[in-house]
């Protein structure tokens, strides 16, 4: 398709919008158009244009294309629209409340529009951030300033003090894909692609659990090892590793590759998998520990997360060429279970004292689930005595009111063994209670669908073995509301192109999550979490079907 079959079709689009909209377009008599024009190496060149109507404003744009090599892969137009007038105090009074990253508004500094930013500018460039050399504002005018001249922008020289008058504004938006995309407003103030059909959404989530597998796939190095992270604001590679997340994000990684099989994502994966084993692992004697190397210390989580990641790849690919491996480092797991079903949690390496006998709980539920999967393949009853054991202990400190995700996997796999109304119990209320925050959470925390879906799943076998009295209370609408919700929602946190395209490399991150009030940062774990939701949510759907 040509550029201007695409600008056409952006227009069509954008017109048909406008008049479906009731939403005030004009400011002093005229409308203004974003046009955004990028490509994966680099950073999104932004024009403005402004005129009387939106047929004009588009003829513009086409003549203003034609004059320049179409050496873009993606457009962008925004309509501005909604416009509030402010103060330049007030404006910064609102960003000092606001979540960072979470300002969902472009923002003018004058009444012509000539200094004007989209949101995705401001929190792709970091502009709504302490500016070092003013620390009583939040509106970065270095970061601004910088970014002004990378883009080559003939802006008026601005005077900024406390009753300078600043607009924000809100867009309709059409991204070009293949086709106009439309990115609407919901009721949160988050931007995002619209899937009104049940058929469309998990068209969608098999989309981008593709593409995230692609991702992992692609930072995994030639030696097997991830490469860890970006900010990609300013693409800041990550340099810290971690251990347990290396085998976590492994074990998401099958799980990706069992429901959209990909050769390059089976090649990553035997690598990832011989560097956790060769360069991760230590065994002494019948023990296998996986070590942090760089604080030198091994945790109840990581070896939890090794056992999790190889039972998986054992299950996925019909082997069981890592069961002995996996005895070892579970016999580390049973070691660091204390008298009362309790666990330790970190060991200093390499004399394996005690250096941390508490640290996340997240490590409790992961050496549980753990012990559970290896229990599936190596019928060994000290695995499901030791999590029997630690279950009393879970149910006599009441830790569900954590309402931790692996707790939910945890339980869920244990009442396949030990269909017990304590343990159903426990598992409802570890997911309860928590819904309506689940449900009114503004960012995307990608665990709590993995604790709903899991909670779920448990319910379903709640129902079928006729033990509904434990559902008396229990709020099934709420929770399949509120799952509907999240996994709408997480779509939020993915990296789409028309949110990486105002990052400084969009190559790198294409295709990932990020968590937006950190700096949008993308880590193997943000990726992995959601990855295994999305997962589950898949999974889900191919029993449905089966069943009917």
């Amino acid at each position: 398709m040509n550029q201007f079959m695409r600008i056409e079709g952006l227009e069509e689009r954008l017109t048909e919008l406008m008049e479906q909209e009731q939403a005030i377009y004009y400011l002093n008599q005229r409308l203004t158009v974003f046009v955004s024009l990028g490509n994966p190496t680099g950073r999104a060149q932004v024009h403005t244009f402004r005129g009387k109507r939106l047929s004009t404003i588009f003829q513009k744009i086409k003549t203003q294309l034609g004059e320049r090599p179409s050496n873009y892969q993606w457009i962008k137009v925004d309509l501005a629209k909604n416009f509030q007038f402010c103060t330049f105090s007030e404006l910064n009074a609102r960003l000092q409340q606001t979540r960072k990253n979470y300002f969902r508004s472009g923002i003018a500094f004058d009444t012509r529009m000539e200094c004007a930013f989209l949101e995705e500018e401001l929190n792709g460039n970091a502009m709504l951030t302490p500016d070092p050399d003013h620390p009583d504002l939040r509106i970065n005018l270095k970061n601004m300033t910088r970014y002004v001249e990378l883009q080559q922008r003939s802006v008026p020289r601005m005077a900024f003090h406390p009753e300078t008058r600043c607009i924000t504004f809100e867009t309709t938006s059409v991204f070009e894909e293949d086709g106009p995309v439309v990115l609407q407003m919901n009721t949160t103030a988050e931007k995002i692609r619209t899937y009104q059909q049940q058929h469309d959404l998990t068209f969608e989530i098999t989309s981008v659990v593709q593409q995230a597998g692609r991702y992992l796939a692609k930072q995994v190095q030639q030696n097997g090892r991830f490469t860890y992270g970006y900010f990609p604001c300013f693409d800041k590679k990550i340099a810290y590793y971690n251990s347990l997340r290396h085998a976590s994000t492994l074990y998401a990684m099958i799980e990706a590759y069992e429901v959209t099989p990909d050769i390059a994502l089976r090649q990553a994966i035997e690598r990832a998998k011989a560097y956790l084993i060769d360069e991760l692992i230590v065994v002494q004697e019948n023990r296998a520990y996986v070590v942090d190397w760089e604080p030198g210390e091994v945790k109840l989580g990581a070896n939890a997360a090794a056992i999790l990641a190889l039972t998986q790849y054992m299950k996925t690919f019909q082997v069981t060429d890592d069961l002995d491996v996996c005895r070892q480092l579970a016999t580390v797991i049973l070691e660091l279970q204390q008298v009362d079903g309790n666990f330790h949690h970190v060991l200093a390496y390499p004399d394996m004292t005690l250096k941390e006998a508490f640290r996340i709980v997240y490590y409790e539920g992961e050496a549980t689930f753990a012990l559970l999967r290896l229990y599936e393949q190596d019928r060994d009853e000290r695995y499901l005595t030791a999590v029997v054991d630690a279950f009393d202990y879970f149910l006599e400190h009441e830790y569900w009111k954590y309402h931790d995700h692996w707790l939910s996997y945890s339980v869920n796999e244990l009442t396949k063994h030990r269909p017990e109304d304590r343990y159903y119990t426990f598992g409802l209320q570890n997911v309860a209670p928590k819904l309506t925050f689940i449900h009114d959470r503004e960012t995307t925390y990608p665990t709590f669908l993995e604790l709903m879906l899991a909670a779920q799943d448990m319910i379903i076998r709640i129902q079928t073995q006729g033990r509904q009295a434990l559902l008396e209370n229990f709020p099934l609408e709420q929770l399949e509301q509120t799952i509907e919700r999240r996994m709408h929602y997480q779509l939020n946190g993915f990296f789409y192109p028309e949110v990486a395209m105002y990052m400084k490399r969009p190559e790198r991150i294409l295709g990932s999550f990020y968590i937006r009030h950190h700096s949008f940062r993308v880590r193997i774990d943000d990726v992995e979490h959601n990855l295994s939701g999305y997962c589950q949510v898949l999974r889900s759907n191919r029993k449905e079907v089966e069943l009917r």
